[in-house]
């Protein structure tokens, strides 16, 4: 189950994300919810796959503005940093990058399944 203290002890910034979700800790849990059920994530991944890296660059920039609206930071940096990556079309292992974000993704889903 997710809650606000295995979410601050992951790095994650619940005082800023609850303020944007009025201070309403299911409203925040939902959304959380349902950042992290976007469907880019499953999309970037095959994007980076395929190196169709245009592609790639508009999922990782969509995620990134509703990963950092929630607070997320310990997805949110390292998908900044690949966006910006993409955005400059720098040469680098972009699924290797991507895996801590989708295992970090992963763990929280987990977590709200969790009872």
């Amino acid at each position: 189950m997710l809650t606000l203290e295995k979410l601050k002890e992951m790095g994650i910034s619940t005082e800023k994300g609850l303020a944007r979700c009025m201070n309403k800790e299911a409203f925040y849990f939902k959304m959380i919810i349902m950042g992290l059920s976007n469907e880019y994530f499953d999309t970037l991944e095959t994007a980076l796959n395929e190196n169709r890296l245009d592609d790639a660059f508009e999922m990782a920039h969509g995620l990134k503005g509703v990963i950092g609206n929630l607070e997320l930071d310990p997805i949110y940096t390292p998908l900044a940093e690949m966006t910006e990556m993409l955005r400059a079309k720098k040469p680098a292992d972009y699924v290797t990058m991507y895996v801590p974000i989708k295992e970090m993704r992963d763990q929280l889903l987990l977590m709200n399944e969790q009872d």
